[in-house]
């Protein structure tokens, strides 16, 4: 495996009648191999945040199992800019939770180089619309937030 590069679709949902918000990221190496990762949760603070929680979710967890994959960059493709805009500073992070991901995402560009791309949202692009419908899973089918794995640990898509 080369651990060069790594490209991550991710992003999040949000479910009013059961009180989650979840995220679904899309991993994939330069192969072309593709692997899934979902998470949920229902923390009363991050309810606010509806869908954005589970966007901010899916970044860190990307970055994170990058990491421990031995990644030397990824690219993070999102549709929401608060991803990219709280990391860098064009937007500021007004409450506690988008300074925790401000502060955790900056802290891990010193492990590895992060290279954030904006993507419209439900325009049919392929890995977008797939990293909506693992987020849509994590609603229904995720137990938590799982611990980072190592990329070839998560469910492949052949």
């Amino acid at each position: 495996m080369n651990n060069e590069k790594l490209t991550v679709y991710v992003d999040g949902s949000y479910n009013d009648a059961i009180k989650k918000y979840a995220f679904g990221c899309v991993f994939i190496l330069e192969d072309g191999e593709t692997y899934l990762a979902f998470g949920n949760g229902d923390n009363p603070e991050s309810l606010k945040q509806r869908n954005v929680t589970g966007e901010m979710l899916g970044s860190m967890y990307a970055t994170s199992c990058a990491i421990k994959s031995g990644y030397k960059s990824i690219d993070i493709y999102y549709d929401y800019s608060g991803i990219e805009m709280w990391v860098t500073g064009a937007w500021k992070a007004k409450n506690e939770l988008t300074q925790k991901y401000r502060d955790y995402m900056r802290n891990c560009g010193s492990s590895i180089k992060i290279t954030f791309h904006k993507v419209e949202g439900h325009s049919g692009d392929k890995y977008n619309d797939l990293a909506d419908k693992t987020a849509k899973r994590g609603l229904e089918e995720g137990n938590g937030i799982p611990p980072a794995k190592n990329i070839l640990e998560l469910e492949f898509l052949p």
